[in-house]
């Protein structure tokens, strides 16, 4: 069974409020990590991002024997309603939302699936090498990918989010094969806006460590003077220092 570790950070960039959240769970057979950012411009976004992480933990932690992706089905449906029973509650959130990613493992059969809402992103780095990414849920990421003009629309609006609109249309990733030495990273848009791709490989080829990496990275987009919340989780299966190094020096 192939080991996992994990680093993240979280910081308020230069708002008040940090209106991301993040949880974990590592256990001996399976794994979760999800991030959440709250949507911005409503009321509530900071307790819709913990609402989220909340009841997908609750529900990963009530359903471990459930296959990966009804863990991951399962999680952010719990997520989207635990939102939506908040904005019954309080009229004064009754337009909050957030967003999702989730990354579900199971370490038994070195399986990983992932699911996510928004745009907060997942990266899978294989051999140093960024070989997935997830697609924004965004207005931009949809005219972009229909070969339409997107340059001048707002990049913050979702067509998809927690708390809004039906999630029946969102699904898993098809799972992926773990291997010694991926390395993966789950990141709200405040993080990945000031990084590009190969920044991000380059910071993970001079990483000793995931708390390295993690750091190297959060170091980077603080430098940078990002308005907007910064967070992100970074999880290394194996031993990524050494299976990334000989990559890069062959």
């Amino acid at each position: 069974m192939l080991k996992l570790a994990s680093a993240h950070c979280s910081h308020p960039g230069k708002r008040d409020i940090n209106e991301d959240a993040i949880g974990m769970r590592i256990r001996s057979e399976d794994a979760c990590f999800i991030l959440s950012d709250g949507v911005g411009g409503e009321s509530g976004g900071y307790h819709a991002a913990r609402l989220a992480i909340h009841a997908a933990l609750k529900r990963f932690e009530t359903h471990g024997s459930a296959g990966l992706e009804q863990l991951a089905l399962g999680s952010m449906a719990a997520a989207h309603a635990a939102i939506l029973a908040e904005q019954s509650r309080s009229p004064e959130h009754s337009r909050m939302a957030a967003t999702m990613i989730g990354l579900f493992i199971d370490r038994r059969q070195g399986l990983a699936q992932w699911i996510h809402a928004g745009d907060s992103r997942l990266y899978l780095f294989r051999r140093g090498v960024l070989v997935q990414r997830t697609r924004d849920h965004s207005l931009t990421a949809q005219l972009a990918a229909a070969g339409l003009p997107h340059e001048n629309v707002n990049p913050n609006l979702l067509v998809h989010s927690l708390g809004r609109g039906d999630m029946e249309s969102l699904h898993p990733a098809a799972p992926w094969s773990l291997e010694d030495g991926d390395a993966y990273l789950l990141c709200s848009d405040g993080f990945w806006n000031a990084l590009s791709d190969r920044e991000l490989e380059v910071q993970l080829q001079l990483a000793a460590s995931v708390e390295d990496w993690i750091a190297l990275l959060s170091h980077k987009v603080g430098c940078r003077g990002m308005q907007d919340n910064y967070s992100a989780i970074a999880i290394w299966v194996g031993d990524p220092q050494s299976i990334t190094l000989a990559a890069v020096r062959q």
